[in-house]
């Protein structure tokens, strides 16, 4: 592209009042946008007890790799990570060094023009580059529409031998919900292939909702980053041992990236042994999530979430900006969200509860916010 053309689609994004930049927020402001929803990235109690093992090898908190996998990079830690995920969920494990990298490069690595993916319509970025780069055939069904997945599956199971079904558990924007017993129900019935993204529902849900509902074998391929609940970087693909073995041997992204330092695995392991230790955490969450959902209608605060991430869709972009300006001011950062990663004019305050959280804090915050949409004429009084 022309320097020219890219400065008038810049001016373009200005104008429709979805120009990103990069910035550093106040670390003062309470903080509504995190994903760290148990609250583990920064407990001092939890590092200080991470990083004082006395029996720790400290080459296991080495900075860099320095080297990919399969040359030098496949270092002790990670290889027992990935034996311990085995343990827990009894199928074979590869490490990535991102969600996005896992979900984009698995796709890319076994489905081709030959392949049909159907994708839930509000499925990830990551999902959908996979799904491009793949050249499938892609169909997207209505979210969490599994009567609309069916009526996809009986049209076109009889022409296409090789097809994908890709859903998440907990999704990012809406806050909302899959039905993965339903899915796997239609699964048995019509024999596609199933990827489930487990991003937001690892930690908060334990080992996730896959796991907790006795699905792991129903699932093909199930991809849980770390970077939320997980409180680190990093992603697990569980699969058949076979896969695995092709990815090691396929997936580019996995071959021609430098692994992470062994640090973050260290950390990773660390907290995927401890996961039953967060119970009191997970149970806190749920409370604060039931707290939140009823003082928020109590204040005619609507919502379609039933999790917690709470998405307060506001449409309008500048009308969006302007109220997460407003409760910066008041002291809190509640992100505004817009397209391209949410549909045209449903532009929302994306709200992220965490365990850390009380409910003195959520009554002060959904009383301001309640106030703040008035003034803008989201909420009538």
């Amino acid at each position: 592209m022309l320097k020219e053309e890219i400065l008038k689609e810049l001016e373009q994004f200005k104008s429709e009042n979805r120009f990103r930049t990069i910035k550093t927020n106040d670390k003062n402001l309470f903080n509504f946008s995190s994903n760290d929803y148990l609250g583990l990235a920064n407990n001092k109690e939890l590092l200080k007890e991470f990083y004082s093992n006395k029996e720790a090898d400290y080459t296991k908190y080495k900075l860099s790799s320095s080297s990919s996998r399969l040359i030098d990079g496949s270092y002790q830690t990670v290889m027992n990570l990935e034996k311990r995920v085995e343990e827990i969920y009894k199928k074979s494990c590869l490490v990535f060094n991102s969600g996005f990298d896992a979900n984009s490069s698995l796709i890319e690595t076994f489905f081709d023009k030959k392949s049909l993916i159907i994708t839930d319509r509000l499925n990830h970025a990551s999902i959908y580059e996979g799904c491009v780069n793949s050249g499938a055939k892609i169909l997207r069904y209505n979210h969490l529409d599994n009567f609309a997945l069916e009526k996809l599956l009986e049209k076109y199971t009889k022409e296409y031998e090789d097809i994908l079904v890709v859903t998440e558990t907990i999704y990012s924007m809406d806050g909302d919900c899959a039905n993965i017993k339903e899915i796997v129900k239609l699964k048995e019935k019509y024999k596609f292939l199933l990827m489930v993204d487990e991003a937001h529902s690892y930690g908060v849900k334990g080992y996730g909702i896959v796991y907790n509902e006795k699905l792991v074998n129903k699932v093909d391929f199930l991809v849980i980053p770390l970077g939320k609940a997980g409180a680190s970087m990093g992603a697990y693909i569980i699969c058949d041992e076979i896969y695995k073995k092709y990815m090691i041997n396929k997936n580019r992204k996995f071959i021609y990236s430098t692994a992470l330092p062994p640090v973050n695995h260290s950390w990773n392991l660390f907290i995927l042994n401890k996961m039953l230790d967060f119970s009191d955490r997970i149970q806190k969450l749920d409370e604060l999530v039931s707290y939140s959902l009823k003082k928020m209608k109590e204040l005619k605060i609507k919502t379609v979430s039933d999790t917690h991430i709470i998405s307060v869709i506001i449409g309008d972009n500048l009308k969006t900006i302007n109220l997460s300006e407003k409760l910066k001011e008041k002291g809190y950062l509640a992100y505004s969200i817009k397209e391209p990663t949410v549909p045209k004019n449903t532009a929302r305050l994306r709200i992220s509860l965490t365990a850390d959280m009380e409910k003195e804090d959520l009554d002060k915050f959904f009383v301001i916010l309640a106030d703040e949409m008035m003034k803008i004429g989201v909420i009538n009084e």
